[in-house]
């Protein structure tokens, strides 16, 4: 799942979906389920993937939830510490029995005072209920009175590729999210263009390169690919990802003749 807080992205991992799935309260025998969200910060990305599930330490019924504090602390303490401090608290998850939920009174109380306590150095936390349609998802912030429900990223949206420069004009990088969802136009083939270009530079620097200081987060719909240190990497990794803008550039170029480029949206950042 990806969605949209501003100009940042929030993305949920396959194997966290997954679990969410599994708590959906389907009947009518089926307690409430919830945790806490644990994940990665970036500049202008969130990657959440992690999350506790429920324990016979929790209490719940058919209409409540309530994680046992020490218990999460434990499991915030040691992912924290077995990511190096990459991984983090950012947040609740609990069950609905609905269709599509909507946050309680208790709900909302809930994450003002989690954001209120917080010993994390952010100024936000998110919260998913889990439906049995669709969850609802939304994030508060530090000075704000009401939980802002975010944006799910869909088909229509297009694809949002952002290439990543310092300040030398090195690309040290990119992301790539959404969908291009152009087979009823018959250009189905755009797609795998697309993916071939950002998944197969990955796998050339793999294979060609000995590049080990690098960021990779890959989900359905979602590639973030970074270098930290271009300046010093293999004159190999500088030119295949300058070969990468290059085809992706030139596959735009094609789009545009054909109409096409209302679904792609590229951005420079550096």
């Amino acid at each position: 799942m990806i969605y949209k807080y501003g100009d940042k992205f929030v993305v949920f991992t396959d194997e966290v979906t997954k679990v969410f799935d599994k708590y959906k309260q389907l009947n009518h025998t089926q307690h409430e389920s919830g945790g806490i969200l644990l994940g990665k910060v970036y500049n202008d990305l969130f990657i959440i993937d992690q999350i506790s599930e429920p324990s016979i330490e929790d209490k719940s019924g058919r209409f409540y939830f309530v994680r046992n504090v020490e218990r999460a602390q434990k499991i915030v303490e040691q992912a924290w510490k077995e990511s190096k401090g990459e991984r983090i608290y950012l947040g609740e998850w609990h069950s609905h029995p609905e269709d599509v939920p909507t946050p309680s009174r208790d709900d909302k109380i809930l994450l003002k005072n989690m954001l209120k306590h917080s010993r994390m150095e952010i100024d936000f936390l998110f919260m998913v209920i889990i439906g049995r349609i669709s969850p609802y998802i939304a994030v508060i912030q530090k000075g704000m009175k009401e939980m802002i429900p975010i944006e799910r990223i869909q088909s229509e949206n297009g694809l949002k590729i952002i290439i990543y420069k310092n300040q030398y004009k090195q690309i040290y990088g990119y992301q790539v999210s959404g969908y291009l969802n152009l087979a009823r136009k018959g250009y189905d083939i755009y797609n795998a263009v697309f993916s071939q270009i950002f998944i197969g530079t990955i796998n050339s620097i793999m294979a060609l390169t000995n590049i080990k200081d690098y960021i990779l987060e890959k989900e359905p719909a979602f590639i973030r690919f970074i270098i930290p240190d271009i300046e010093t990497a293999d004159e190999k990794v500088k030119t295949l990802l300058d070969a990468m803008e290059v085809q992706v550039a030139m596959i735009i170029e094609e789009m545009k003749n054909k109409g096409l480029y209302h679904r792609i949206h590229l951005e420079i950042k550096g």
